[in-house]
């Protein structure tokens, strides 16, 4: 079996799923309890914290954990709007960002928050000119993710950071969902980010959400007051200290990781010059464990279902929304032919993805190729 779709999740580390194991067997004990085992499951979610603060050298940031990018997108985007509320009432955010965030932002325009979109230049970056004109004393929250998960382009963070600094009303939110382990993670110019863990080799249910000021939010989710009083809920002891292992690994496998998937990247890329009709989507310097192409003439759910039969699972868009049958967002604000975004896959790679696996993958596109030649608008 191939595996292409690491955007969507990645295997368990060996040493992630031992730590989980390990705490879930030697300290299953509650860290809110206050007997002694209480107090040394408590010490050991301090020892994860700041284990995970020292990988990503942050500073005076609050690290808060969650189940994954989704509850930490909801807990930032909400709890800062809710927040922020009596000093303004407009969002911005673009149609480049996971569902996770866009649902939010729709959900808080439903209940009475002015929603703007930024515009999307072509290739697939935020337009600063266009967010600088929609930036004014009423606008209280701007969210953008750091890597976009349907084409891999890299978006301008510090910049924009640069622009929210004349504005300090504004609470500044990161998906770096699919960032992490690939691109540096910094907090300059931020007030919240997003990480999940089973991206990196970690487990799924794994969340971080990173605050600058942790009185920035309001709560979302009442009950015992864990996570400072911002994420109530009896802690995940063994998830938490498996994360702190999945960050320390990623951060510190990064480098090797990105020459790797940039040789895996730039290998694919120059084969598929065989092939005419086939269309590359994501840029030249779009981070290189995510390659779109489009098949022009067929539809992407086909060859999703074509190269599954041959054991190669790769994807269309994002699985959180690739069930959803509408033109994806991402490709058509980048003024992509329709013809191409129906006809678009998604491969997705990560450390354990081998040349010998990309010379299989070709043997298996050629038999699709084949069937679907045909078909193909050259």
């Amino acid at each position: 079996m191939l595996y292409f779709d690491n955007a969507a999740t990645t295997v368990p580390e060996a040493d992630v799923l031992n730590s989980y194991m390990k705490v879930n067997q030697k300290f299953f004990y509650n860290p809110n309890s206050p007997h002694a085992k209480g107090i040394e499951a408590a010490r050991l979610l301090d020892e994860a914290r700041a284990q995970i603060k020292q990988s990503l050298q942050l500073n005076d940031e609050t690290i808060l954990f969650t189940s994954g990018a989704t509850e930490s997108n909801n807990m930032a985007l909400k709890g800062a709007a809710y927040q922020k509320r009596p000093f303004g009432k407009t969002i911005i955010t673009s149609v480049l960002e996971h569902p996770s965030v866009l649902e939010v932002m729709r959900q808080l325009e439903v209940e009475g928050f002015t929603l703007k979109y930024v515009n999307v230049t072509k290739q697939g970056q935020i337009d600063l000119a266009h967010l600088k004109s929609l930036l004014d004393s009423d606008v209280i929250l701007v969210t953008c993710m750091q890597v976009n998960n349907i084409m891999g382009q890299t978006q301008p963070i510090q910049d924009i950071g640069q622009l929210l600094a004349d504005y300090p009303k504004v609470h500044f939110h990161v998906d770096a969902v699919q960032a992490l382990g690939k691109q540096p993670i910094s907090m300059s110019g931020i007030d919240s980010l997003a990480i999940s863990g089973h991206k990196f080799n970690g487990l799924k249910g794994q969340g971080l959400l990173i605050l600058k000021n942790a009185h920035a939010l309001q709560p979302t989710i009442h009950g015992g007051g864990q996570e400072l009083g911002l994420r109530s809920g009896t802690v995940n002891l063994p998830n938490n200290v498996a994360l702190a292992k999945a960050v320390r690994l990623a951060i510190n496998n990064q480098e090797q990781l990105v020459a790797h998937l940039n040789h895996i990247n730039h290998s694919i890329r120059t084969r598929l010059e065989n092939y005419p009709g086939i269309v590359v989507n994501s840029p030249k310097n779009a981070s290189p464990h995510i390659l779109n192409i489009s098949f022009p003439g067929v539809r992407g759910e086909v060859l999703v279902n074509a190269f599954s039969k041959r054991d190669v699972m790769i994807s269309t868009t994002s699985a959180c929304s690739s069930k959803h049958a509408k033109i994806n967002e991402v490709l058509n604000a980048m003024q992509i032919d329709k013809t191409n975004i129906l006809g678009s896959i998604r491969l997705s790679f990560d450390h354990h993805t081998t040349n010998e696996d990309v010379t299989l993958f070709f043997e298996k596109l050629k038999e699709v190729y084949q069937e679907v030649e045909e078909l193909l608008r050259k």
